[in-house]
């Protein structure tokens, strides 16, 4: 350690207010700072930094507030401070600054540490600032407006009020006997994005081999091309900034031989590539993508978002410690890896907007009788969030992000326990030990435990809640302050609060018939708790007094499944968004691969079907995002994405001159232009487009144009509104008229005046589809000048005869001048 000898340095102090002028009444941001730094000041916020700095304002009439004192940051500024003006005039603003003596040492990159504590930083207050308040109110920038005709990413960065628009599907949490999916550690509920409010099919993608295969193979209801197999996992979703990221299985070896990120939108490959740098034959160590992340992070060296890809090596139930690589999402290209992965839980990702770095990812696991949170910044910046750059190292030591560890509560009432995770939220972590007579049978109680997630303290408990004695008790989901039990045998609900561990209604019994006790699942959002059964019914639950406030009953299907009813499938495979629930109805593991399934969505306000279409989904989650529902169909092993599509709208006129008091006919073509309607099959099927339809008629046009179903007869168009601008520029409609169901319409129209016409055809979108607009024109002439009619004269009795006469002699020269002709011709 060197030290700097006795120094007394002066200051430059500098204030700065905006906007100037400003508007009565509007706030007025100021900031103070120094023209250079402390001289021990350095990197990540060591050193000295200049204290007790404050600000004067004097306002129009001599009243002086003072404001402070600030310590400056690092780089010896102090910013964010504002005030709101009330009187008009001039306000005076100055800053002050009392000096200090160093106390600090500093780090040097080429030597030892410097010590400045014989240092003292000169006192220094800033020249005034005059701010003008007057009257008029300065304007704020106005955003765009949200968009009324299709858009497509990037959303331009000015675009505040569009972030609602967008969203992403991280695939933080796990389904059954996958890798990824689901949204995050709590269900599958996105609260940031929109979801189709239609059946509308913006393009589909086959994964592999799939529906009937053919002779000599059977074609029965088990004989398809597999696809409800535990083991291959055809499709597991992450969508991040508008691009679908999944793994292509190699068929029954159950083995990812490709990553593909493909456009949301489009359905266009981006990028194709092996799977990551570990590709191999071997289970342990093969490479399978896991989730994404988008991360905003704000430094002194910069600030914004970056995203990333992760995937994962190894883990599992046999696999031990796993390994984490991280890949830049747009490229594929490798960044780096994190070792030592404890335990690959569920993730919660941090969404509260006043937090330093939204989109760090928390993960929770026990050890050793101790409980941790895992945090991806800490782990990135390698055991410190003091970073001043986000470039994470090539190696990274999953250890390192270990944000706290606590001790686990071991005894209760002298009773040892052993508490395990039940589940993660993003306020409290349940844990329970629910002790059991035999299989599936309940000791009549458990021990339940609350901990505060962001900091591990313990929040309620360890306590005893009672249960009822012998029954198959388990948790059904746990948000929103609640956590739910369910008893199988019984078929009822129980809620408790997480936030102190109170009982707080049950039992609720919940409609249903037998085969609704085999499998139940549920999610929580919007204040209910949604609960779905393989008996095909699904109840809306209150979650603070168990309430039942909807149920949806299933159809009857007849001799169409085993059950008498289309079964609703568990295994993680709802989605939640947009005030929607879209549920599978479908099963696993024994065939039949029933006919007539459908993809619910439902209207989680009332429980109506908002609209549903033939699937038989239950291996996966319908991943939401940017408006978007994507999902795989094991009726034919395809990617199936579901949302507003494009369209094109013609107008023609056959005679576009025509005279004043004809009629004009204008007609044209109204066609789905969306990416799916440019497949082969697509072109070949409507060689003039397919044809736009009414949000009615959607489901089963999408099933005639995607599913090979049969033609409905009962299709109806959409609605296209007529309209021109004459020759004195007026613009009027003219007329409203539906389509047919090929999409065609045409209108007949007499003009009123002449000379040249604008139409314009308008398609005003609806909720399947985005707007369209074309245009055509014509010219009405004048009608041509009536001749005037003249006196007729009768001829006289002498031009009767005298007339004809003539005639006759004329005719009589010509036919002998025609003699003369030929005999000349004939002429040697």
């Amino acid at each position: 350690m060197t030290s700097v000898q006795a120094l007394d340095i002066p200051t430059y102090l500098k204030i700065h207010v905006e906007p100037d002028p400003v508007g009565i009444g509007q706030a007025a941001y100021i900031s103070a700072f120094m023209t250079k730094p402390t001289a021990s000041s350095g990197m990540g916020s060591t050193g000295d930094m200049y204290t007790g700095i404050t600000i004067q304002i004097t306002d129009p009439d001599g009243k002086v507030t003072t404001m402070g004192p600030y310590t400056a940051d690092s780089t010896g500024g102090v910013g964010g401070l504002s005030f709101t003006p009330d009187k008009l005039g001039n306000y005076t603003l100055k800053a002050f600054y009392p000096g200090q003596n160093l106390t600090k040492s500093a780090s040097s990159f080429f030597g030892p540490g410097i010590d400045y504590s014989h240092v003292r930083e000169l006192p220094s207050e800033s020249e005034p600032e005059i701010l003008t308040v007057q009257e008029e109110q300065i304007p704020q920038f106005q955003s765009a407006p949200l968009p009324t005709e299709y858009w497509s990413r990037p959303i331009n960065a000015q675009n505040y009020g569009w972030g609602d628009l967008g969203g992403s599907w991280y695939g933080l949490g796990v389904p059954a006997f996958a890798t990824t999916g689901m949204y995050d550690a709590t269900g599958n509920f996105n609260p940031y994005s929109k979801a189709p409010n239609t059946a509308h099919i913006a393009w589909v993608k086959p994964t592999a081999f799939g529906g009937q295969v053919g002779g000599p193979i059977p074609s029965d209801q088990e004989s398809q091309f597999t696809s409800s197999s535990i083991l291959i996992n055809y499709f597991e979703p992450i969508i991040l900034d508008g691009v679908i990221y999944y793994g292509e299985m190699a068929g029954i070896n159950s083995q990812v031989v490709s990553w593909k990120a493909v456009d949301l939108r489009t359905g266009e490959t981006l990028w194709e590539t092996a799977p990551g740098i570990t590709a191999n034959a071997s289970t342990v160590s093969f490479e399978k993508l896991r989730m994404g992340q988008n991360l905003k992070f704000h430094s002194m060296q910069e600030y914004g978002t970056t995203s990333f890809l992760y995937s994962i090596v190894g883990g599992g139930m046999f696999g031990g410690a796993a390994t984490y690589r991280l890949y830049e999402p747009s490229t594929g290209a490798y960044m780096g890896v994190i070792y030592n992965v404890t335990t690959d839980s569920a993730y919660i990702m941090d969404t509260d907007p006043t937090h330093e770095n939204v989109g760090t990812l928390f993960g929770y696991f026990t050890s050793g009788g101790n409980l941790s949170c895992w945090n991806s910044t800490l782990c990135m910046g390698g055991g410190t969030l003091a970073s001043e750059i986000l470039r994470p190292s090539t190696v990274l030591n999953f250890t390192k992000g270990i944000q706290w560890t606590v001790k686990l509560p071991n005894t209760l009432a002298g009773n040892t326990i052993s508490l395990s995770i039940a589940a993660r939220t993003p306020d409290v972590i349940l844990l329970r030990q629910a002790p059991n007579l035999v299989t599936q049978t309940s000791a009549g109680y458990s021990i339940d435990c609350g901990i505060d997630a962001h900091t591990g303290a313990i929040l309620w408990g360890p306590r005893n809640q009672t249960l009822p004695l012998y029954g198959d008790m388990s948790l059904l989901n746990a948000k929103q302050g609640v956590y739910i039990l369910h008893n199988k045998d019984t078929h009822e609900l129980y809620g408790y609060s997480l936030n102190t561990g109170d009982k707080l209604w049950g039992p609720t019994k919940l409609p249903g018939t037998a085969l609704s006790t085999l499998t139940v699942a549920g999610d929580i959002a919007y204040g209910n708790a949604y609960v779905w059964d393989f008996g095909g019914y699904v109840s809306a639950v209150n979650i603070n007094t168990g309430v039942i406030n909807w149920t949806y009953v299933p159809r009857s299907a007849g001799y169409n499944t085993p059950y008498g009813i289309y079964p609703i499938w568990v295994f993680g495979s709802q989605s939640i968004a947009d005030g929607k629930l879209f549920l599978s109805e479908s099963h696993m593991y024994n065939p039949p691969l029933f006919p007539g399934a459908q993809r619910l969505a439902l209207n989680c306000t009332d429980g109506s079907l908002v609209w549903s279409i033939n699937s038989f989904s239950g291996r996966c989650p319908g991943a939401v995002a940017d408006g978007y529902l994507v999902e795989w169909n094991g009726y034919d092993n395809q990617i199936y994405t579901f949302g507003k599509g494009q369209t094109a709208i013609t107008a023609s006129i056959q005679n576009d001159v025509l005279s004043e008091g004809n009629t004009v006919l204008i007609k044209g073509m109204v066609t789905d232009n969306s990416p799916g309607t440019k497949d082969a099959d697509r072109t070949a099927r409507f060689p003039d487009g397919v044809p736009a339809v009414s949000d009615e008629s959607m489901s089963p046009f999408m099933e005639y144009v995607y599913m090979q179903q049969a033609k409905p007869t009962n299709t109806t168009g959409v609605l296209v509104t007529l309209a021109v601008i004459d020759s004195n520029n007026n613009y009027r409609q003219i007329g409203t008229i539906t389509t047919d169901a090929a999409g065609y319409y045409s209108f007949p129209w007499t003009p009123d005046i002449t000379g040249a016409y604008t139409v314009i055809a308008q398609f005003g979108g609806s909720e399947s589809y985005w707007p369209s607009t074309t245009q055509t024109s014509f010219i009405v002439n004048s009608a041509s000048a009536t001749a005037t009619p003249q006196p007729t004269t009768t001829p006289s009795m002498t031009d009767s005869y005298f007339l004809p006469s003539i005639i006759g002699i004329a005719l009589l020269i010509v036919v002998c001048f025609a003699v003369t002709i030929l005999l000349l011709r004939k002429r040697p």
